[in-house]
């Protein structure tokens, strides 16, 4: 997995647009260098019956990206900044693990993901059938104390991007489709 996604915080934001188009023409203007394009993203999230996770704002899935073959294992929150994941070898033995632990898998989710490194950000492109193109600006740290500074370069970065703020989508695809 890319240094670009080592941490236990993140910092991201999310802005629904029609097209990625001239998102991407600004990539490729700025430098960015793709890390994955096009790719088939799934998300098996994991809960227990008495919906645990939820209730503490957190999250956990396994994901599994095709053509790339990355697979990992994901836990968000609590709160909106923890975020942590990890390579998996086996999506089979990673969700089985899950459910010996008392998990079952809750719902799933499909979107098309292309992925472009700028300096110390990872920006997505994400295109999900429900609810249409997306475009995520991020970054990790392990350091609580840069979470403000980053919040304030990631809004930087989407004013070079075109982004305003009236494109801001302040909820996850997991809300955005009903699932929370």
């Amino acid at each position: 997995m890319s240094e670009h996604f080592v941490g236990k915080y993140e910092v991201e934001y999310k802005y629904r647009v029609e097209s990625h188009q001239s998102v991407l023409a600004t990539l490729q203007a700025l430098g960015a260098c793709v890390f994955v394009d096009q790719n088939r993203e799934r998300d098996i999230y994991f809960e227990r019956g008495d919906k645990e996770l939820a209730q503490q704002g957190m999250s956990m899935s396994v994901r599994v990206m095709k053509p790339s073959g990355i697979k990992l294992w994901i836990v968000k929150g609590p709160g909106n900044d923890r975020c942590e994941a990890v390579n998996v070898e086996s999506v089979s033995k990673t969700c089985s693990m899950l459910e010996t632990l008392g998990y079952h898998p809750a719902f799933t989710i499909e979107k098309s993901r292309s992925i472009y490194f700028l300096e110390q950000f990872h920006v997505t492109l994400d295109v999900v059938s429900e609810l249409g193109c997306f475009v995520e600006i991020a970054v990790m740290t392990d350091e609580a104390e840069f979470l403000e500074p980053l919040k304030e370069q990631c809004l930087q970065l989407s004013e070079k991007l075109g982004l305003g703020s009236d494109a801001l989508e302040v909820n996850s695809y997991r809300a955005l489709l009903g699932h929370i």
